[in-house]
């Protein structure tokens, strides 16, 4: 099994790899705000009072790793519900990001990415663990292809 999980990994990655231009950018895009925020302490507190005054439901931006290339759902997924916050606070702060988060069209392919990228995390998780057959993850894998396609 566990080769065939690596395999399917590979695939992903692969894919990932493959994506439209167009949405490349909108991922490299979004990671730019998250590392300028998440790397200067100064800008994650600020962030985080922010939320806190306007009552937002996350506080904090998650980091993207480029080793775990899954967990830029989650990064997206957070990303695209402080998008208020973070076109308040990338115009307080008069950065060069802040128009990203009044295009629409942008914040839809931010939205895509994180729905798609959470998707392929939680198809992940349910082909993992000890008790998993090749039989049962390759039903997983199929039906997630089939809802693909509808």
């Amino acid at each position: 099994m566990q080769t065939g999980c690596i395999v399917f990994l590979h695939r992903q990655a692969l894919a990932a790899k493959g994506m439209p231009d167009d949405l490349r950018q909108v991922l490299a895009e979004a990671i730019k705000v998250v590392n300028y925020v998440k790397s200067r302490p100064l800008q994650s507190k600020l962030l985080e009072n922010l939320c806190e005054e306007v009552g937002a439901l996350h506080k904090h931006l998650l980091f993207h790793t480029e080793v775990r290339w899954l967990s830029r759902g989650n990064v997206l997924s957070r990303l695209f519900s402080l998008r208020s916050e973070m076109l308040l606070f990338l115009m307080d702060s008069k950065h060069e990001l802040s128009h990203f988060f009044s295009d629409e069209k942008w914040l839809i392919k931010l939205a895509y990415l994180a729905d798609i990228l959470s998707h392929l995390n939680i198809l992940n998780s349910s082909l993992q663990g000890p008790e998993t057959t090749i039989l049962y993850a390759q039903d997983r894998i199929n039906a997630f292809v089939r809802k693909l396609t509808l």
